[in-house]
């Protein structure tokens, strides 16, 4: 406080996210050190300094930089599936996914850079998109109306479980057309608070609840949830991403249209086997005949993906005595460069399990996950294998 140490004094403004003004007094021999110091990176950190940060505090794999020799992108899942509208009313209107084709036997939509597709396999009349209560609950047919019980009831949807049952059972159509993946998918979006309050509302369509499930998300913001579809069949697993990857993972939707969509990506898939002894050939698989970067435990290996930097996919293979052995449907996975393509046509072309493509088409198709050893099907998932430079990528390599 003596006043050669006045003299000497500077003044040091900081100015915080409220425009607060603090001052400082320190002396010369400070200041070089203080200014040395970003103080905005702890006010208002850069995207870089608040992705670093989830780096560095997070194991999710998800955050850390993908690997060398990681493919680029899963293109596409397709999954085959009863009827178009509650398809289209449960991953439209409840995640919010935008359609990327009017194709009138196939409903596509956009999740990221991954698109789900989804072939209709069998028509539906005005009555099965729209069914009548009159029919069923709650119709007195002796005095020819609704009760008033039954009226009191369809006034609230969220209360009211089993509303109109026998309709909601009939419009799902034929559960044994639905295709199951034999795994879950998780799926990043901005606002969990987003799908919990869209799919309460369809909760009253459909036969059965859609939202299972809440976990401790990873990365802090909404609860995680656990959804599943109309037919039971495949299961999501739903977070917030981290909030320093939102720009990222949109800056790659697959739609281009500018439209900002609350889900995000499709950030990583799993795929469950029964027997342990299957996670061996399956790497085998994708390092020695996609040329991929797998990383393997004797019961799981994980493949690894990554579309732009900072953005990490992943498709792991897990061992579950319990997993189902039914048909999985398709995927498709972009190499990550020509050469890579070029390297995966010449170790598959000569498979048994190669049915067809070329390099000049820059895409070849897989009956299976074979072993690269004996040729044998490991999994019957079929696979669809493009290069970056296919017309539909959906990310410039």
């Amino acid at each position: 406080h003596g006043s050669s140490f006045t003299r000497r004094a500077r003044l040091l403004l900081l100015r915080g996210p409220l425009d607060l003004q603090i001052g400082f007094v320190l002396p010369p021999s400070a200041m070089g050190a203080v200014l040395s110091c970003n103080c905005f990176d702890f006010l208002m950190p850069s995207p870089e300094a608040a992705l670093a940060a989830t780096t560095a505090h997070s194991k999710d794999v998800h955050v850390q930089p993908a690997p060398a020799g990681s493919l680029l992108v899963i293109g596409h899942i397709t999954l085959e599936m009863p009827r178009k509208t509650p398809t289209e009313t449960f991953y439209g209107g409840g995640f919010g996914l935008q359609q990327t084709s009017k194709e009138p036997k196939e409903l596509r939509f956009s999740a990221g850079p991954t698109q789900l597709r989804f072939p209709i396999m069998s028509e539906e009349t005005e009555d099965d998109v729209h069914a009548s209560v009159d029919k069923d609950v709650g119709f007195d047919k002796e005095k020819g109306y609704v009760t008033l019980a039954e009226n009191v009831k369809r006034m609230d949807p969220f209360s009211y479980q089993g509303k109109d049952q026998a309709n909601n059972e009939k419009r799902l159509g034929d559960y044994s057309q639905a295709q199951q993946w034999p795994g879950d998918f998780s799926i990043w979006v901005e606002d969990a608070g987003n799908p919990y309050d869209k799919f309460n509302l369809l909760k009253s369509q459909y036969p059965r609840d859609l939202l299972v499930e809440t976990f401790e998300p990873h990365f802090g913001g909404g609860q995680g949830l656990v959804i599943r579809d109309p037919w039971a069949k495949n299961f999501f697993n739903v977070e917030e991403a981290p909030g320093a990857l939102v720009d990222t993972l949109r800056a790659c939707s697959a739609t281009g249209d500018g439209q900002a969509s609350n889900t995000l990506a499709v950030i990583g898939l799993q795929y469950k086997v029964r027997a342990s002894q299957a996670i061996a050939p399956i790497a085998a698989f994708y390092t020695k005949c996609l040329q991929a970067a797998v990383d393997e435990t004797p019961c799981s290996c994980t493949v690894h993906l990554s579309p732009v930097k900072g953005f990490h996919q992943t498709l792991t293979f897990t061992q579950d005595a319990q997993a189902p052995t039914s048909n999985a449907g398709l995927i498709c996975i972009y190499a990550s460069s020509e050469e890579q393509f070029h390297k995966a046509f010449e170790a598959c072309s000569s498979k048994s399990g190669f049915s067809g493509g070329s390099l000049a088409s820059a895409e070849f198709q897989l009956n299976a996950c074979f072993d690269p050893t004996s040729g044998k099907a490991v999994v019957p998932l079929k696979h669809v294998i493009r290069s970056p430079k296919h017309p539909e990528c959906p990310v410039k390599a």
